[in-house]
């Protein structure tokens, strides 16, 4: 698919993203559903999701909208918070629309992102969502050629699940 692309997301973009969060946080819900309480359907029927406003506000994080042609596709949130301290960049969220998934569409995306944001990358994910495990082994292996770790650690900002799958490289390979 060539006509995928990215935009820098403006404040303007926020109650969009915010919006497609739901979606987001459904998606998750799938394989992470179980982890605590917290992922149960509020009683209203309407997912709720962080507020990441602050992405917005933010230096050392960035907002990123994804499209096909000129159909909103997805979201990817940036921050420098990692595990490590010579971490650059972490992939905050980063979510594509059932609809476009499964067509190499997210991969595309990552690469444009980490060729846009070079330096010492970290990807955490849930262990629960194997869907997402499967998606970032393959998309990283293939930008890196196979060269990056994949460790487990112990995060604190996340009661229910603290362990977290942590993948690092460089994306300047």
């Amino acid at each position: 698919m060539n006509n995928v692309h990215i935009l820098p997301a403006t404040l303007a973009d926020y109650p969009t993203i915010q919006n497609m969060a739901r979606f987001y946080v459904y998606d998750l819900s799938r394989e992470c559903g179980l982890i605590s309480e917290d992922w149960a359907i509020p009683s209203d029927g309407l997912y709720e999701s962080f507020d990441f406003k602050n992405y917005f506000e933010e230096a050392t994080r960035k907002a990123w909208l994804v499209k096909v042609a000129d159909e909103l596709t997805g979201f990817v949130l940036l921050n420098q918070a990692g595990t490590s301290p010579e971490t650059k960049w972490n992939m905050g969220e980063f979510f594509i629309l059932a609809k476009f998934q499964g067509q190499g569409i997210g991969r595309k995306v990552a690469h444009q992102i980490w060729i846009l944001h070079p330096g010492h990358w970290e990807v955490s994910v849930i262990p629960e969502n194997k869907s997402a495990l499967n998606f970032w082994r393959k998309t990283i292996s293939t930008y890196t050629g196979d060269c990056y770790r994949e460790e487990i650690k112990t995060i604190d900002y996340d009661q229910h699940q603290p362990n977290r799958i942590i993948f690092s490289f460089d994306s300047r390979q």
